[in-house]
């Protein structure tokens, strides 16, 4: 059997604009149902090439543990799509020699009229998940994709280090632990949510020790990660950044010079590299807790800063500060 070019377009389509989270394999020949290939991740692939040779295509997929299997097709047959919003589950068989395959797809759609940015961002975010220039954090995962927030946001917060029990288990920047439940409560305060901003790290990888132990990232992994950070700030081009405690703050350093220091200057807007920096510091357990800032305050930088940014930085207003009880 031939590849119809109507299923074999739509296949190349699947395979640029679905992110697999969950991909099954079944192979069946005269015997019946012969092997079985489970995939689950955030890193899982599929890849169609057409080679000299007597098959049609073929197709590889991959996850992140290195695992690979390459399938020879003669033909392919779309036999079922379910789609819930930008979620998809697709049923696809692959006529082999002698037998066929299922393979069954589940993960998000990036729509097929992707933008120049999305296309960049996609590019970004294969980059940082391979990149090894930190020996000590060469087996970690960048935690960086579209679960970071809106490419289109104008607010961009900036946090040092994804968190062992949080970012890098969650693959969602500032969730999943005590300082995400923080930052949700904070952002709670204001009338943004998780979708109209942006969140990314000032490191993408989480950084431990030899005995696997959280630590603050060095100022060469800092630098080493400031590229990934500049090229971030640049394809969002939010109008404000908002850093989340000293090493951000540090790290803006690595892309253009600036002379800001947090404790004089939190809460305070200040233009930095064409746009807003609203340097804040972080919403951790340990500085709530030692009331270096408290959760009070630290709400009411939240809301001194998306009055400033929908009243007075939209309309070109000259800024202002919230009175408000100072760190001491």
């Amino acid at each position: 059997m031939t590849c119809s070019s109507e299923n074999f377009e739509r296949f190349k389509q699947i395979a640029d604009t679905v992110i697999p989270y969950e991909i099954r394999l079944m192979t069946h020949y005269n015997n019946g149902w012969e092997d079985c290939i489970d995939m689950r991740g955030q890193n899982l692939k599929i890849t169609i090439t057409d080679e000299a040779s007597q098959f049609d295509f073929y197709i590889k997929i991959s996850d992140e543990r290195g695992l690979s299997v390459k399938i020879p097709c003669e033909g392919v047959e779309i036999i079922n799509e379910f789609k819930n919003k930008d979620n998809v589950i697709i049923e696809i068989y692959f006529f082999i020699y002698e037998g066929f395959a299922q393979l069954t797809i589940k993960g998000r759609e990036i729509f097929i009229t992707n933008t120049d940015k999305e296309i960049e961002y996609n590019k970004l975010i294969d980059q940082a998940k391979n990149c090894i220039i930190c020996e000590a954090m060469k087996h970690e995962k960048a935690v960086l994709g579209y679960e970071n927030g809106n490419l289109d946001a104008d607010v961009m917060f900036i946090a040092e280090a994804p968190g062992s029990r949080g970012a890098n288990l969650t693959r969602i920047p500032l969730h999943g632990d005590a300082t995400g439940d923080n930052f949700e409560k904070l952002l709670s305060a204001t009338r943004w949510t998780r979708s109209d901003i942006y969140i990314t790290n000032a490191v993408l990888c989480c950084p431990t020790d030899e005995k696997g132990k959280v630590r603050k990232p060095s100022k060469q992994e800092i630098k080493n990660c400031h590229s990934y950070l500049a090229r971030i700030i640049e394809l969002v081009n939010p109008k404000v950044i908002v850093t989340l405690g000293k090493t951000a703050l540090e790290a803006l350093k690595e892309i253009e010079p600036h002379q800001l220091v947090l404790n004089k200057d939190v809460a305070t807007f200040s233009k930095w590299n064409g746009r807003f920096v609203y340097p804040l510091y972080h919403p951790s357990p340990q500085v709530i807790n030692t009331k270096t800032r408290t959760f009070e305050q630290q709400r009411t930088d939240f809301k001194q800063l998306e009055y400033n940014y929908r009243f007075r930085i939209l309309k070109g207003l000259e800024l202002i500060k919230f009175k408000s009880k100072e760190a001491e």
